[in-house]
């Protein structure tokens, strides 16, 4: 019974890594294309929204989601799959609707309010780790940020959220 417990931690740890490389490589394309178009945008929604490039993103996020959600059911708690769930739902609806629009700015707050609340998710189940409390602070503080910001240049503010984010994830990753 214990190699059959233990046989599951690990393929289902397996399945995490492979489902994590996934989510990397498929992320890998939408950073590319704001990594080269992003000298003359005042943010990321400005490049992801344009009609040039938002469908070849919509695409690698759509997979990325795909393998983001089979990562979370591998994690085997339901209340984080549905975080991410609504925090992907948002990120398709920031890609699709224009940037000026009111709808757009209502999934920007929300997808960065799902994000901080699995952070805090995930902090609370990992027993109050430190590393995790800094990067959930500074995602706080950015956003905070970026909101008073929200009329001026706000790239690299939402560049270091999400950079947060990623961490975030992948530390967590490691630490399970």
């Amino acid at each position: 019974m214990e190699k059959a417990n233990a046989k599951e931690k690990v393929g289902g740890s397996n399945n995490k890594n492979a489902y994590l490389l996934f989510m990397i490589f498929c992320y890998l394309v939408p950073i590319s294309i704001v990594y080269f178009y992003y000298d003359s945008h005042h943010s990321i929604s400005s490049i992801i929204c344009s009609y040039k490039h938002k469908y070849i993103i919509l695409f690698f996020m759509c997979l990325m989601g795909f393998g983001t959600i089979l990562y979370e059911l591998e994690r085997r708690d339901k209340f984080s799959t549905i975080l991410i769930t609504m925090l992907l739902f948002c990120l398709y609806g920031l890609i699709c609707i224009n940037e000026k629009s009111i709808l757009h700015f209502i999934f920007s707050f929300l997808t960065f309010a799902f994000i901080i609340s699995f952070m805090i998710r995930h902090y609370i189940l990992t027993k109050y780790n430190t590393v995790l409390l800094i990067s959930l602070l500074v995602e706080i503080l950015v956003a905070l940020y970026s909101v008073i910001q929200l009329q001026k240049n706000i790239f690299f503010s939402e560049v270091l959220l999400l950079a947060n984010f990623a961490f975030y994830f992948i530390y967590l990753h490691f630490l399970q």
